[in-house]
């Protein structure tokens, strides 16, 4: 992650970092990264002056292997560590001189430090159970390992403290107390009474234990057509506004990647330049989209690119806008039909700043009715009748248009509009075009929704399959054929020149 990035949601931020105390549970089954989340909270909320993450169950080892940038924020059992004896060695030093600067003694105070904590010494130590027609039954309880978060806060003083308690389920069991006991009493010891900030891993989904928490968060790993979903879902932030109640999200590095909302595309402004191609096979414009496809696509490739029902249209706008500004910018020509009815003008005019309008007229064919053109017949529309799709688009034709442009030519196809111009039956002559494209060694690149009518048709036919669906609100893109995990789309925003990136949900 580089510097200053933020990768968690903003949410949490503003919620550990609002006035008090805070706590946060956080809750999911097994390997779906909570651990990486809390340690990533410590690492990203820089503004809280100590951080602490105690574990009863992974080794400080293993942790600085994985993290290596925990070295000084790391305080859990295995004291025997080298880092953590120099951690204990300092802080005993800053403990003697707090302890020299300030001459009160905790018997000079009317109230104790740890109340709950007593509590709970005096009532499971003891093994006095106070609810009536009950046994007295002596209780095996080892409260150490909570006693060194009460130290280590204590030689915090008044500062702020974040404290990672990994987790839950494993400290109450070290301790032989029940957890809903064990939050409580920290609750109120330390987030209550000295505005400690929180963060309680649960090692399952389980609700029961919400209500004891400031906040809650639930992580969760789900099956999208036999492909992992990462979803973060900020189910509870007391006194912060949730603007998105849930993310998805990556894990990849030992990071946490989240994906915020942002289903508006923004206009592409800035010359292109353009991504060759690598090995024999044919580059789609995007190098991410070029990497799900193993480098490119080979000559002669039919591309199915399927557009689920809540795809935003900007998303498809610059899909069609990278390829066509690829192939156009190597020289190559292009036929194009938009995925949305627009005159071939409108067509232009979106690629104007990409490619420019001399370049656009010469390699870039828009078929348009001959009977709605309107003014001059610009080198850029080819004319077509209307009526027959096999005779419109035959490929000697398209050629003889293109002409002194390079090959492999692009054939871009959004079949909602070649439908409203054919009707919903335009497969039944239009599989003639699909074979010239294969025959002459072109690339065919088909756009459907769910109300094309040529679907069915085009997967029989399609030696690639691309599926875009919406999930929240962040769009993921995924192969069928190949098959690939999600990847979700992000519009890299970096000055006038957006990039579409696709990253991996692993």
């Amino acid at each position: 992650m580089e510097k200053g990035t933020r990768m968690l949601p903003e949410e949490l931020r503003r919620f550990f970092l609002a006035t008090g105390g805070h706590s946060l549970i956080l809750r999911g089954n097994a390997g779906v990264g909570k651990t990486t989340f809390a340690l990533q909270a410590i690492e990203e909320i820089k503004e809280i002056d100590n951080s602490f993450y105690f574990s009863t169950r992974v080794s400080d080892a293993l942790l600085l292997t994985q993290f290596p940038w925990l070295a000084k924020k790391v305080y859990g059992d295995d004291i025997g560590d080298s880092v953590q004896e120099e951690m204990l060695r300092k802080q005993e030093e800053e403990l003697v001189q707090e302890a020299a600067a300030t001459a009160t003694s905790d018997e000079d105070t009317a109230e104790p430090k740890r109340p709950w904590f007593s509590r709970m010494k005096l009532v499971w130590g003891s093994g006095i159970n106070l609810r009536m027609g009950q046994n007295l039954q002596q209780n095996r309880v080892e409260l150490g390992p909570l006693e060194k978060i009460y130290e280590a806060l204590e030689r915090c003083g008044s500062e702020r403290t974040l404290v990672v308690l990994d987790s839950v389920d494993a400290m109450a069991e070290t301790c032989g107390i029940n957890q809903a006991s064990l939050i409580t009493t920290i609750q109120k010891d330390m987030v209550e009474r000295r505005r400690a900030d929180f963060i309680f891993i649960l090692e399952s989904n389980d609700r029961y234990l919400d209500y004891l928490g400031d906040g809650v968060i639930e992580l969760s790993v789900s099956d999208h057509h036999r492909r992992r979903i990462r979803e973060m879902s900020l189910l509870k932030l007391r006194g912060t506004p949730i603007g998105q109640p849930k993310y998805l999200f990556t894990l990849d590095g030992a990071r946490i990647r989240t994906f915020p909302d942002r289903p508006e595309s923004p206009v592409m402004k800035s010359r292109w330049i353009p991504i060759p191609d690598m090995s024999g096979r044919v580059s789609l414009g995007m190098k991410d989209l070029d990497r799900m496809m193993q480098n490119g696509v080979p000559p002669g490739s039919i591309v199915l690119i399927e557009l689920g029902p809540d795809v935003p249209p900007g998303t498809c706008n610059l899909l069609e806008q990278s390829m066509v500004a690829n192939f156009a910018t190597l020289g190559r020509g292009v036929l194009w039909v938009p995925t949305k009815k627009e005159t071939s003008g409108g067509a232009r005019e979106r690629m104007s700043d990409l490619i420019g309008d001399e370049r656009f007229a010469r390699q870039v064919r828009v078929p348009e009715v001959a009977s709605q053109i309107e003014g001059a017949n610009d080198q850029y529309i080819m004319p077509v009748e209307g009526n027959d799709a096999e005779a419109d688009l035959r490929w000697k034709s398209i050629s003889f248009s293109l002409k002194g442009t390079s090959t492999p030519y692009l054939s871009i196809i959004g079949f909602d509009t070649l439908e409203s111009i054919y009707g919903p039956n335009v497969m039944d002559r239009f599989s003639t075009h699909i074979a010239s494209v294969k025959r002459n060694k072109a690339i065919m690149v088909g756009f459907i929704t769910p109300s094309s009518r040529s679907r069915d048709k085009l997967v029989d036919l399609a030696t690639h399959r691309i599926r875009l669906d919406r999930i929240g609100g962040t769009t993921i893109v995924y192969s069928i054929e190949p098959f690939t995990e999600c990847n979700a789309l992000v519009v890299d925003r970096k000055g006038d020149s957006p990039e579409v990136v696709l990253v991996p949900i692993i």
